[in-house]
């Protein structure tokens, strides 16, 4: 069992920052929210979060909200990357066993965050947090950002868009053998047939592919890197390839 994390700073009130805020507040975590926009930190005010305006440049601000001194976790999720990979020199610098959690969605970002300090670097893109958060069941969401947040283990959530020019498209789960070929694990599917809401894969055999669709799968990073090649490339797949 995961023991209580005793502060969690989360920098950055925009609406993934929010998001964040509030899942770990649902959980009973202590969380500290702050940034430097005033209009952001007034949105967030607006919305009902407790969020403190500080100099994000200043080591002793940093230091006074509890990196450093007092914090177990810290979220960098700035709107801007370069912000976040300041903020992550900067926190690193003072607390450098410090977990420190930020997003990316593009992969030079992301390779530098991580250059920077960072422990986790998560893609917001890629995991459509809103759609995720919104399908899927509490306790599930919990528990895997318990895995990969907290890096119990190297795993991430991903959505794959089926395109009807896809070879995706049109195959069952089962003929995809993700588990064999990837190491990675179906959830569900968003079928736009039946709307918007996930469906979990409890049986592979019987749902099919199509254009428009959107397959959830967990696996780690590399995993979710070579499926994406093979998708683009159409290789290591059974069938012939759509035009």
């Amino acid at each position: 069992m995961r023991s209580t994390l005793k502060k969690v700073v989360v920098v950055g009130s925009c609406p993934v920052g929010m998001e964040v805020a509030r899942q770990l507040m649902e959980r009973g975590e202590s969380v500290k929210m702050v940034d430097d926009l005033k209009t952001d930190v007034e949105k967030a005010r607006t919305r009902g979060f407790n969020v403190e305006q500080i100099n994000l440049q200043d080591d002793d601000a940093l230091r006074r909200v509890g990196i450093g001194d007092g914090a177990d976790i810290l979220f960098a999720l700035l709107d801007d990357d370069a912000s976040n990979v300041f903020l992550l020199i900067s926190a690193r610098a003072i607390a450098p066993n410090l977990p420190i959690v930020s997003i990316s969605g593009v992969r030079d970002t992301i390779v530098r965050l991580y250059a920077a300090g960072a422990t986790k670097v998560i893609d917001p893109y890629r995991i459509s947090g809103y759609k995720i958060y919104e399908h899927m069941h509490r306790l599930l969401i919990a528990e895997t950002l318990d895995c990969t947040v907290f890096g119990r283990v190297d795993l991430d959530i991903a959505e794959i868009h089926v395109t009807e020019k896809s070879f995706l498209h049109g195959k069952y789960l089962d003929e995809l053998s993700l588990s064999d070929r990837y190491n990675l694990i179906v959830l569900g599917v968003v079928d736009r047939e039946y709307g918007d809401n996930l469906i979990f894969a409890t049986d592979p055999k019987r749902h099919k592919l199509d254009g428009g669709d959107v397959l959830v799968v967990i696996g780690p990073e590399d995993a979710f890197a070579q499926f994406q090649h093979d998708i683009e490339t159409e290789e290591n797949f059974p069938g012939d390839a759509h035009s």
